[in-house]
């Protein structure tokens, strides 16, 4: 077996978990690996955040807006408008409507 250079880490996850992250990895068209790359260096920049808690309540509260009027922007739209972030044909922001 060689060695790994110092900045690879290899891990094993349990069965179960790893279909849950396959299939995370899968819905956003991105490898099992990079994946957790992205899951990991989000939850190592927030640790420890006080905005951490502050974007909790604050998805909480949009998310019973949401309940109460109905309004929003569907993911997909959401996720094309971020990918295009920084290309030359940059989408404008896409805008809240009736979804329900």
């Amino acid at each position: 077996m060689q060695p790994m250079p110092a900045d690879t880490l290899t891990i094993s996850i349990p069965g179960p978990l790893a279909d849950e992250v396959r299939a995370a990895a899968e819905a956003r068209g991105v490898s099992p690996e990079e994946y957790v790359r992205q899951q990991l260096a989000w939850d190592i920049a927030m640790d420890g955040d006080p905005i951490e808690q502050a974007g909790v309540e604050e998805d909480e509260a949009a998310l019973a807006d949401f309940e109460v009027t109905g309004m929003g922007v569907p993911w997909e739209e959401v996720r094309d408008w971020m990918k295009s972030w920084g290309t030359a044909n940059e989408l404008p922001r896409p805008q809240p409507r009736k979804l329900r």
